[in-house]
């Protein structure tokens, strides 16, 4: 009876293909695109959160002023 041997199939290797420079120069430009992308959403984001920011303390700022003045003339009234 003869043996048979299984025949392996083997995909082709990423680093024994052709053109292996392109292949990285192409990841290495992809990395770099990435990496501005990420750069310019850091400071967008940095800028609306700045923003939101100086709203939040505006608000805060007027409702404890608010809150104050009120407290202030409710203890004038009663104590008047």
């Amino acid at each position: 009876m003869p043996s048979k041997k299984p025949q392996e199939k083997t995909a082709p290797k990423y680093v024994e293909e052709n053109g292996i420079e392109a292949h990285i120069i192409a990841d290495m430009l992809r990395i770099e695109s990435i990496t501005a992308e990420l750069r310019e959403f850091k400071e967008d984001t940095k800028a609306r959160l700045n923003k939101l920011e100086g709203w939040i303390v505006a608000i805060v700022g007027v409702t404890v002023t608010t809150l104050i003045a009120t407290v202030g003339g409710l203890l004038v009234r009663v104590l008047s």
